[in-house]
């Protein structure tokens, strides 16, 4: 939840008052408990489903962005994660000759066997410089290798187990507006 008063002062009263540089002026956090199967373009991505929404106090205050992510892949595939704001990518990497980025985050599940179905975590940080006051919008949009199945908390098997096999996790994402 956001911190909108402190003292009975509004949080612009608060951050115009002259909090130095780099005060966390407030902190949201997105969840997703559920599963989501996606099948993204090659090269592509799709929502997630995680995501929050941040209003900044001030123009030239920044927000971090930190996430964790649990994808799923067929075996020998690769899933990556990019940070949208509203609906520009932030954060990413760069090519190099034939290799294309991934975004900010990816997870590689490639083995020689056919029988394994991991889950892994993607996370990562991006300091964004938003410059607006507006409702902000951060998503996780996902991507897989070759068009193939993308799977959000869970794995590609996603086997039903009584013994606890194949649970299913947390994901989050967390804004934290920082004052410039």
């Amino acid at each position: 939840m956001a911190l909108t008063k402190l003292n009975n002062q509004s949080l612009s009263a608060v951050t115009s008052a002259g909090l130095p540089s780099g005060t966390v002026l407030q902190v949201v956090q997105g969840e997703l408990g559920s599963t989501v199967t996606k099948n993204p373009p090659s090269g592509g991505v799709l929502d997630s489903g995680l995501e929050a929404t941040i209003t900044p106090s001030s123009t030239s205050s920044k927000i971090l962005v930190q996430y964790s992510i649990y994808l799923g892949q067929l075996v020998s595939y690769n899933a990556w994660t990019r940070i949208i704001r509203g609906s520009t990518e932030i954060g990413n990497a760069t090519s190099e000759g034939t290799h294309r980025p991934a975004g900010n985050g990816v997870v590689n599940a490639y083995t020689d066997s056919t029988s394994t179905a991991p889950i892994m975590c993607a996370n990562n940080s991006f300091l964004d410089s938003p410059s607006t006051t507006s409702s902000t919008t951060y998503k996780i949009a996902i991507g897989g290798y070759n068009s193939g199945n993308v799977y959000v908390n869970r794995s590609h098997n996603f086997a039903d187990n009584v013994s606890g096999y194949d649970t299913i996790p947390l994901s989050t994402i967390t804004l934290m507006e920082i004052a410039g």
